[in-house]
């Protein structure tokens, strides 16, 4: 049955992911971000806002089944190193994951709305990684403090035990998701790193590939860790939404432990030109430690959620590539 969804940093990769989604199932989407955006679809609204704004609720019309919060700052979109900056990056990291996530909060008990789900880092759990170890949901937060990801992690972690208390004080459901990097199609295929654009590096592969070059493998070879597409976070969203639970922390993992260099032979079979085999260069020089895998038996087992694996995320990234003309908009 389709409802009515609210989702904060809807002009965001996952959130104008998670937008068409429900407008695919049919729903009315609310949507408010800092930047505009929009949906050839008359069930859409958008509303451009910045969640740590106070006057910004009261413009937010009607009733809601379901709150998305994908708001958020972190290191891929700060224009400048906070490194160099660590002063202005605690404030922007704690007035937007905190404050801005407490508004939220604030809004949903206030209007009632029964199910919240809050977008989280694995980051704060970074500590656990480990090569071979299967994570579960309920490890305690624990934070690489030296990490480049420390302040983004320790804010997102407080916004979701806010969220956890709040709910539980003013009854509503709250369900934590705690994402690894998603892999979809952006609409710019730049991050920024210490301030300055980067390509991400799976786009840099897969145009490498494109090309017939050789692609490189960096760091260890056999380090494993879960490769996510995005659809499995759409699902994640929808299933906690129409589960019977009361709440819950989960990952949005896939359990299949791939190596990195079967993520790097998968891109080269996947988008190679032809027939042409590519070739493979090894740089362990090169760090690697994304290596997070998850346990998804109990997302199974209480959600009902069967994860897309590698083969199936890598030919819906090429479809998608292909059907939304970024080969030619990106000049590859």
């Amino acid at each position: 049955m389709a409802g009515r969804v609210l989702i904060f940093g809807s002009s965001g990769n996952s959130g104008r992911n998670l937008t068409r989604h429900f407008l695919e199932l049919g729903w009315h989407v609310l949507g408010v971000s800092r930047s505009p955006h929009s949906h050839e679809d008359a069930k859409f609204t958008h509303i451009s806002g910045d969640i740590t704004d106070a006057s910004l609720y009261s413009k937010l019309p009607g009733a809601f089944d379901l709150v998305v919060n994908f708001a958020g700052i972190q290191p891929s979109i700060l224009s400048y190193d906070e490194n160099l900056e660590p002063r202005r990056a605690l404030q922007e990291y704690v007035s937007t994951n905190i404050l801005g996530t407490s508004r939220v909060l604030d809004f949903v008990a206030a209007r009632g709305i029964p199910t919240y789900v809050y977008a989280t880092s694995h980051r704060d759990i970074e500590n656990h990684w480990a090569q071979g170890r299967r994570l579960a949901n309920n490890l305690p937060v624990s934070i690489n403090p030296q990490g480049d990801h420390a302040l983004y992690a320790a804010t997102k972690a407080s916004g979701m035990m806010l969220g956890d208390c709040v709910g539980d004080s003013f009854g509503f459901r709250v369900f934590n998701l705690r994402l690894p990097m998603i892999f979809l199609v952006p609409q710019n295929p730049h991050y920024l790193k210490a301030g300055k654009q980067k390509l991400m590096p799976f786009l840099r592969l897969i145009r490498d590939a494109r090309q017939g070059k050789a692609l490189e493998v960096w760091g260890d070879p056999g380090l494993k860790r879960d490769y996510v597409h995005v659809k499995n976070l759409l699902n994640m969203v929808k299933l906690c939404f129409d589960s019977p639970l009361d709440g819950g922390t989960f990952a949005v993992g896939t359990g299949e432990a791939v190596s990195t260099e079967s993520f790097v032979r998968g891109i080269a079979q996947e988008f190679a030109p032809g027939d042409k085999e590519i070739s493979l260069v090894y740089r362990m020089d090169l760090r690697t430690y994304k290596n997070a895998i998850y346990e998804v038996e109990e997302q199974a087992e209480l959600l009902g959620y069967s994860p897309v694996l590698l083969p199936e995320m890598l030919s819906l990234l090429h479809k998608e590539l292909r059907s939304s003309d970024s080969f030619t908009r990106w000049g590859w």
